[in-house]
């Protein structure tokens, strides 16, 4: 069995990425500025809803959501709630299913019951492949993001309370409709920090550290809160094996903005590596309380795992899977928990799922 899994461990490290074997996808919730991904999409009627063909629209609401997520029928309640309001002031929203890899027959009636029974009124789409919704880096089930001027403008992992409220204040704004309290202008990053980040990047992909570092460094310059370029920056650091001045990156982010998740997901995870179980369980504590940023959540778990915390560990990586049951790293890391545990039955069956997941999204 030990030979197994050692064996099983090898091949998924061989499919993943050098630098982004368990790395979190911070992208995820610094993508304010990015260009929206279009997609083509078909509805419960069959007939393809595109991205493209809205770009009229002063706003397009994309909600992601599952039939077994708790809080998607919740979203899509409330959201049909505003659309039915607003839908002739220029907003409109699109529901893409994401409930399987593959769609089945099951699937397309469950997601029909619910559209009944809500009534909804805005397009209900199928995501059969999950591209969409990885071209989105959708890390939690329900998801919303809301595209204007062909860019991301906002984006609402989970369905927080008063976040999801913040988001409708938003939406009125945009509807030309008095909010019900004050919107607070929402950030937008510097375009050219984000041409330059995204320049870094490519740089990066191609193993050009030398050439990535002024982009990075003039990003950050330009707009000091655009959290993307620190994110990068630490990772380039960590690259090239500067881990204390990685950690210093992510922690003069923070000062900037304490309660960015993703950076604190970054710099949990870092400490992580380096062995610092303690300090990353308590950035990573606090960082899945703020939101339902998966990422904050298995790397919790993960640290708790290595810290010995075994009971703990394996109850916030369930927290995890039931935000997002597609994500790769959850198994991985689970798999290291089980293994360090000599659970080697379960560490076997988790890093053989990580491995088929990671395998689909390659096809």
């Amino acid at each position: 069995m030990r030979r197994h899994i050692f064996f099983l461990k090898m091949i998924l490290l061989m499919f993943m990425a050098p630098f982004c074997i368990h790395t979190a996808n911070a992208q995820a919730m610094l993508q304010i500025g990015k260009e929206a991904p279009d997609f083509s999409l078909a509805d419960l009627n069959g007939k393809d809803v595109s991205l493209k063909n809205l770009q009229q629209k002063k706003a397009v609401v994309v909600v992601f959501w599952a039939t077994w997520s708790a809080n998607s029928k919740k979203a899509l309640k409330r959201f049909d709630e505003f659309y039915k309001k607003h839908k002739d002031k220029g907003i409109e929203i699109i529901a893409i299913n994401a409930n399987n890899q593959v769609i089945s027959k099951d699937d397309i009636e469950a997601v029909k019951k619910i559209a009944q029974e809500l009534a909804i009124a805005f397009p209900v789409v199928f995501d059969d492949g999950l591209k969409t919704f990885r071209s989105y880096d959708t890390i939690a089930l329900p998801s919303t993001i809301v595209i204007s001027e062909g860019k991301i403008a906002y984006e609402l992992p989970g369905l927080p309370l008063v976040g999801t409220e913040d988001l409708i204040d938003y939406l009125m704004t945009l509807a030309g409709e008095q909010p019900r309290k004050k919107v607070v202008q929402k950030y937008k990053p510097r375009h050219d920090a984000i041409a330059d980040t995204n320049l870094a990047k490519g740089f990066i992909a191609k193993k050009k550290y030398d050439m990535a570092h002024p982009f990075l460094k003039k990003a950050v310059e330009k707009d000091p809160k655009y959290m993307l370029a620190y994110v990068e920056l630490a990772k380039l650091y960590e690259i090239e094996g500067k881990t204390a001045d990685a950690e210093e990156t992510l922690k003069k982010a923070l000062n900037i903005e304490p309660e960015n998740v993703a950076v604190m997901t970054e710099l949990g995870h870092l400490l992580i590596k380096a062995g610092r179980n303690k300090d990353s369980i308590a950035i990573l504590e606090r960082a899945s309380a703020l939101n339902s940023y998966t990422p904050s959540h298995y790397y919790y778990a993960y640290a708790l795992g290595k810290n010995g915390q075994i009971k703990e560990s394996l109850v916030n990586f369930e927290k995890a899977l039931s935000l997002n049951p597609f994500e790769e790293n959850i198994y991985a890391l689970r798999a290291e928990v089980y293994d360090l545990n000599k659970m080697q039955k379960e560490a076997a069956t988790d890093y053989r799922k990580a491995l088929e997941m990671k395998m689909k999204i390659g096809k």
